[in-house]
């Protein structure tokens, strides 16, 4: 059964912006950021015209959600790094640390509660190594044809975006990419260098990533299989 608006329940943020827009996270919840003078008929308006977009999102998170249930941080779960599945063994020891060994990623710690935040930060730690290897190469040849780069590039944990790209061209990455294989990471890098020369989603947006990365599609599409969820 399709929703409508008035069964909606969505967050509302309002700031000196210029447009509305919405985003859903992978948790399911809607937010809505709209200019402050915006009036609640404009916003229904906008929410109106994008509820099959909505519904759209939310069931896709949904079955990522079932895809990929949440983890528990165990010996034995299979765990992501660079589109690959390791095997996590933990144990105790005298000290902290995490490694990958072949097919496994250890982690050896001194007490066995802190093996999920010492995976997140080791998830960070390895994004921000390897990140930028994988990337560069992409922006110094989009810097040589196209005449521009980015201002700055940091990586760092998103909740619900694999990147974004500001209006002062400093571009974000999600260091939850490292999961994900250097293809993925390299479409994620085009797609927010193609914001330095069209802030949108326009035709010649999608024209320049074309241009660029002829599979864009297929690269998206495997991207969406690596659930955000988990880490």
């Amino acid at each position: 059964m399709k929703m409508n608006v008035a069964s909606l329940s969505y967050s509302l943020v309002k700031s000196s912006r210029k447009s509305i827009s919405i985003i859903v996270h992978p948790d399911g919840r809607v937010v809505v950021k709209a200019p402050k003078r915006a009036t609640n008929g404009q916003i229904h308006e906008v929410l109106k015209n994008r509820m099959g977009w909505i519904e759209k999102h939310r069931k896709r998170f949904e079955e990522q959600r079932l895809k990929n249930p949440e983890r528990k941080f165990l010996s034995g779960e299979k765990h992501l790094f660079l589109g690959e599945e390791f095997i996590l063994r933990v144990r105790k020891a005298d000290v902290n640390r995490v490694m990958l060994n072949c097919e496994y990623i250890d982690v050896e710690c001194v007490d066995e509660s802190i093996v999920e935040e010492l995976m997140r930060q080791w998830h960070l730690s390895m994004a921000k190594e390897r990140l930028p290897q994988i990337v560069t190469p992409v922006i110094e040849s989009f810097r040589s044809i196209y005449k521009v780069a980015p201002a700055r590039i940091t990586v760092k944990h998103m909740r619900s975006r694999w990147g974004s790209c500001s209006s002062r061209k400093a571009v974000s990455l999600n260091s939850k990419l490292i999961m994900t294989p250097e293809r993925c990471i390299e479409y994620v890098m085009v797609h927010e260098l193609c914001h330095l020369i069209h802030f949108n989603h326009s035709e010649n947006f999608y024209s320049l990533l074309a241009e660029i990365l002829p599979d864009w599609k297929e690269r998206k599409k495997e991207l969406r299989s690596f659930s955000l969820y988990g880490y």
